[in-house]
């Protein structure tokens, strides 16, 4: 047994068996000087290595992960002496003993390796210089603002007495406000019950006025219709052109001052006379509007899509669609008309449109056409008495709605209304 053993430490550390790795470069001064050279700048550079890790450890004993730093240092000591034995073997053919070195070397190495893995989470945990930076400066501004604050408290203490009485007397001051405001708004609460009964008077005399109006001024209205229409026939033969052209322009004068006062009829009694607030399928009246106006030769009516059915006076929103699309076939000025009648669901609302590709509307114009009187077509425009759109607007102001208008001029305009899927408390 002993025989084998120095027979086994004789083959390791002289392998008398080998030829030296120097024939392997022919022995070239120039390939031997090579090697030599590399391998001994490459020892004494990774001996050097842990020397510095040494030196850094034993400096910084705050330093974390001291372990892992001596394995490198054993790591890096191990890997410089296998090229020392690289040099050695260029003569010393002791293969075994270089081999174990490596072997050393490899397992240090892959201890290493193990050790760093489950390190590396920890060590990125850890602030960066810039990180301790910015973590140093936030705590020296928290230091600074305390000390401001503490100071300024130190201001507010001195000061705390003078404020609670300051609010006292502001508090009293503000009490004797409230009791003066108490009794002006119980004197506007006498004000209001006096504008009441004043509104109802009023509304007694605009009643008292559509009256008049309706019997009053019509009646003598149709009388001078009458006449004018009696003179054109009976005296037909002894009247020149221009005689019939004025008794015409009289006749036609006439009817535009009765349906002006039909429209201020209209407007007055929106909101002032009541009916029965029922489900109604605007489908329905649409299509019963768009038969009144029938038969237009060239203006097609198309309603894009379904409309709803709505809570809502039955002719107050036939009064809404009639101006609308009145408004549209009587001021069509292409060849081929086309008007779109469409609906959109907006959350609690209906938002219906009506397109037309009629002239347009100019900008400036789009708030002053919903005003009463107020027309934006010429003198040849004799029927319309400029009370449609505001009657709209006020019909859809009374049901929660709002309406407006987008036009290009020449290439048509939409009007938008919006009516609630509940109607609002006045309404009712």
């Amino acid at each position: 047994m002993g025989d084998l053993t120095v027979e086994f430490v004789n083959n390791f550390f002289f392998s008398g068996n080998f030829i030296p790795h120097g024939h392997c470069y022919l022995w070239k001064p120039e390939l031997v000087g090579l090697h030599i050279l590399s391998d001994a700048v490459i020892t004494l550079s990774y001996y050097s290595i842990p020397l510095t890790l040494l030196y850094f450890v034993r400096k910084r004993e705050d330093i974390p992960f001291k372990s892992i730093f001596l394995l490198f240092g054993a790591f890096i000591v191990s890997c410089g002496t296998t090229h020392i034995m690289e040099v050695w073997t260029l003569w010393h053919p002791d293969y075994w003993l270089s081999g174990g070195i490596k072997a050393f070397t490899a397992i240090i190495s892959f201890y290493t390796a193990l050790t760093l893995i489950p390190l590396v989470p920890q060590a990125l945990a850890l602030p960066s210089p810039e990180q301790l930076e910015v973590a140093n400066q936030a705590l020296q501004e928290e230091i600074t603002e305390r000390k401001r604050v503490e100071h300024e408290l130190r201001q507010y203490k001195g000061h705390l007495e003078e404020l609670v009485n300051q609010r006292t007397a502001e508090l009293e001051k503000a009490n004797e406000q409230l009791q003066q405001e108490i009794i002006q708004r119980q004197q506007s609460q006498e004000k209001m019950g006096q504008l009441l009964i004043e509104l109802e008077s009023a509304n007694k005399e605009l009643n008292d006025f559509a009256y008049v109006v309706s019997h009053d001024l019509k009646a003598p209205l149709r009388g001078i219709n009458s006449l004018s229409e009696w003179l054109l026939a009976d005296y037909a033969d002894k009247l020149d052109d221009e005689g019939k052209e004025l008794i015409n322009l009289l006749i036609h004068r006439v009817k535009k001052l009765h349906n002006l006062i039909e429209a201020i009829l209209q407007y007055s009694r929106v909101g002032r006379i009541k009916e029965t607030i029922k489900q109604v399928n605007l489908n329905e009246i649409v299509t019963d509007v768009i038969e009144l106006f029938q038969p237009l030769e060239n203006i097609q009516i198309e309603i894009a899509n379904q409309l709803p059915v709505v809570n809502c006076e039955k002719t107050r929103i036939e009064q809404v669609f009639q101006n609308l699309l009145g408004n549209a076939i009587k001021f069509m000025d292409k060849p081929q008309g086309k008007i779109v009648i469409a609906c959109l669901e907006e959350n609690n609302e209906w938002k219906i449109s009506i397109t037309d590709n009629g002239p347009g509307i100019e900008k400036q114009h789009f708030v002053r056409i919903f005003q009463m009187f107020q027309k934006l077509s010429d003198s040849k425009d004799l029927d319309s008495t400029g009370i449609g759109l505001a009657l709209v607007k006020k019909i859809v102001e009374m049901y929660g709605g709002k309406v407006w208008v987008e036009s290009e001029v020449g290439q048509g305009s939409t009007f938008f209304f919006t009516l609630k899927k509940q109607l609002p408390r006045q309404a009712l």
